[in-house]
């Protein structure tokens, strides 16, 4: 008892600086500063023009605060992570304080990792800023900073349990990291519950804990787990009660335990399925238009390899302890795939897509953790090192050519609106007090999209049109895009009023833009025609 008081006592402003500077030490300072160098070099693009994705343009072109469907979603922290940028949501400002963020976390995986390889510590600063997911979540300005501080403390959720001195502050730590991971983005869990198996892994590797250790550090995982859930989940509900709101029926809400039950069988496929098409498939992230399933076969055989050559390396004299620390360590390795994608264990019908993937980025740090303590073969290391060189070189191309693609699309819109909103002013009756229908959204049916650059990008939202599909997502997105970008206040026509003309008979006779019959004034609306069959309000 007296010892545990011994370490809980307070340290002064000078001895906390001093361990401060002892723990950050030279590999740490390596990472940080590499981490942040190459993620400005990458995203020099977007820290200096102005290019987003569809929410993007529908909430952040102006002044954005996170409001009442972020709060109706469970996602009251991304308000609070927000204050950061004053709620300034332009990408000069939110890409540089998410890279700096991401920096951080680089450091806290160099610790957890225990990383003594510069190469190690190489590529897992260089993934963290070039991974396809960083640019898809850059690309979400009014978000972005949030979901990179969730990437921290989703990490810092098991750095707590792991490697924090004091175990008891460490527990009660790690469970408001968790709690407060939640309540930006539920998807980042994922991060957490991976690197828990993942440190397992290495700790039986490295023959530094019994297997008893392991799974007691595995029940505290989870017991930290639950009680930031409980703890969540009670601070969302007084939050919505003081609030008077409700929770939004959306993806993470609608979660039970029975669905969960009964779609087990299929989500557990679907977390396999969502593994491989990460790295071998174009659904998630585009990897064939440079070859990179082929790059990423050859670093996961090294992988497996060296999987393979550390369970028959461990030291351990009692030959069944070995096996059977040989049987778990196997057994990670098959969960692993599940616990990074828990999300689709949770949420029986969720599709990922570069956004919620971004706990895949973990499997190259954990790999490069393993490659370590292959000490006598290091032809596996060259491979894998020369096969990371060129995934991240790809990913770099790929990162670039996906903002020259958005910024390329957005012309486009941006020079297609100009004239609707000159054809508008120019038919005959109208009148500034109008509202205006927008049938549908600028797409490939009014300016085809025939540069091969699209084939080269990361694939996702970025090979989207600029604005959202959705009835909501593209009336707010005209709005605002009219209003920043043409200085222009325009009043959208009433929901039921969009419906009766839209499948009426005249609506269907009218042409599409630019036809010279695009634009009408129908009842007191003007109303421009893109589509034939524009997304209904109901």
């Amino acid at each position: 008892m007296e010892e545990e008081k011994n370490k809980l006592k307070i340290i002064s402003p000078e001895e906390a600086l001093e361990n401060f500077i002892n723990w950050f030490d030279k590999n740490k300072k390596f990472a940080f500063i590499l981490t942040l160098l190459a993620g400005i070099i990458t995203h020099i693009t977007i820290i200096t023009g102005t290019i987003m994705s569809q929410d993007g343009l529908w909430n952040s072109i102006q002044y954005f605060k996170p409001g009442v469907w972020e709060t109706t979603l469970g996602r009251w922290g991304i308000a609070l992570v927000e204050r950061l940028n004053n709620f300034i949501a332009i990408p000069s400002i939110s890409t540089v304080t998410s890279i700096f963020i991401m920096a951080i976390t680089s450091v806290i995986l160099v610790d957890l990792f225990e990383f003594k390889s510069k190469i190690s510590i190489v590529f897992t600063s260089l993934i963290l800023v070039v991974t396809p997911t960083l640019t898809v979540t850059l690309l979400y300005v009014y978000t972005s900073v949030a979901y990179c501080f969730n990437f921290l403390v989703s990490v810092l959720v098991i750095w707590f349990l792991y490697k924090f001195k004091y175990k008891k502050i460490g527990f009660v730590l790690s469970s408001i990291c968790f709690m407060f991971s939640l309540s930006i983005y539920q998807s980042y869990i994922g991060i957490s519950i991976g690197l828990c198996v993942m440190i397992s892994i290495l700790d039986l590797l490295r023959n530094c804990k019994t297997i008893k250790q392991v799974f007691y550090d595995i029940l505290k995982t989870i017991g930290a787990v639950f009680c930031g859930g409980i703890l969540y989940y009670i601070l969302t509900m007084i939050i919505l009660n003081v609030l008077n709101l409700q929770l939004a029926e959306y993806k993470a809400n609608e979660v039970s335990i029975l669905g969960i039950i009964i779609g087990l069988k299929n989500t557990i496929l679907q977390a396999y399925k969502d593994f491989i098409i990460f790295f071998f498939g174009d659904s998630i992230v585009h990897n064939s238009n440079f070859r990179r399933e082929l790059i990423y076969v050859l670093f996961f055989i090294m992988f497996t390899i060296s999987i393979i050559i550390g369970i028959v390396s461990i030291k351990e004299e009692n030959k069944k302890i070995k096996i059977g620390k040989a049987i778990l360590i196997l057994v990670f390795i098959v969960v692993l795939p599940i616990c990074l994608n828990i999300i689709d264990i949770i949420i029986v019908q969720n599709n990922m897509y570069a956004l919620t993937a971004v706990q895949m980025t973990l499997i190259i740090p954990f790999a490069f953790a393993i490659f370590e303590l292959i000490k006598d073969v290091s032809i596996i290391k060259w491979i894998a090192s020369i096969s990371c060189i060129v995934i991240m070189g790809t990913y770099y191309l790929a990162d670039n050519t996906s903002y020259a693609a958005v910024q390329l699309t957005y012309n486009q819109a941006y020079s297609t609106t100009m004239r609707i909103m000159d054809r508008i002013e120019n038919t005959p009756g109208y009148k500034a007090e109008y509202p205006i229908l927008f049938g549908g959204i600028i797409g490939d049916y009014n300016y085809p999209r025939s540069s091969s650059l699209y084939r080269y990008t990361v694939g996702s939202i970025v090979t989207n049109p600029v604005f959202h599909i959705s009835y909501s997502g593209a009336t707010g997105t005209w709005v605002n895009f009219i209003k920043i970008f043409y200085g222009l206040d325009i009043i959208p026509c009433d929901e039921h009023v969009y419906y009766r003309i839209v499948t009426s008979e005249e609506y269907k006779q009218m042409k599409k833009f630019p036809d010279e019959s695009s634009v009408k004034i129908i009842n007191g609306v003007v109303v421009v025609k893109l589509t034939e069959s524009p997304e209904l309000p109901f």
